[in-house]
Order: structure tokens, then sequence, then C-alpha cells
């Protein structure tokens, strides 16, 4: 080939993977968006006892994680 002919099909091939590239993210994305929209329309259906007990608690903002501290500091009793 000649380097002119080579030159436009390498142009085009790198043209082509950043478009690739720029829609393999959009795709990641959109399924991270519908995942995160699966999992909250589930925790929406809960009661707060059944939240309770997978360890999370209905805020104004979404969902916050129940810290149940295991060890409590403190004065020892012995």
């Amino acid at each position: 080939m000649s380097l002119e002919i080579d030159t436009i099909f390498r142009n085009r091939a790198n043209s082509r993977g950043v478009l690739f590239s720029a829609l393999r993210v959009c795709v990641a994305e959109f399924r991270n968006y519908l995942r995160r929209r699966e999992t909250h329309r589930a925790l929406s259906r809960l009661s707060e006892s059944e939240l309770k007990d997978i360890g999370l608690q209905r805020t104004e903002l979404g969902y916050n994680e129940l810290h149940n501290d295991r060890f409590k500091l403190g004065p020892r009793r012995g």
C-alpha cells in the first residue's frame, strides 16, 4: 500500500476506536444506572424491620448503613 492509503486507513481505524471506546463507556454507565435503579426499587419495597435485618435505615436522602458497634469502648467490668 502507498503511504497515503496506509495513513488514511490508520486515521479511520483510530477514529473508530475512539468512537467505540466512548460508546462502550456510555453503555457501561447506562448499565450501572439501571442496576442502581433496580436496587433502589427493591429497597423501597422493604419495610423498616426488613431494612433493619439487612443493616440499613431509610433517610430523607436515601439509605444509610446501621452501625452497631460490636466492641463498645468504655469501662470494663470484671
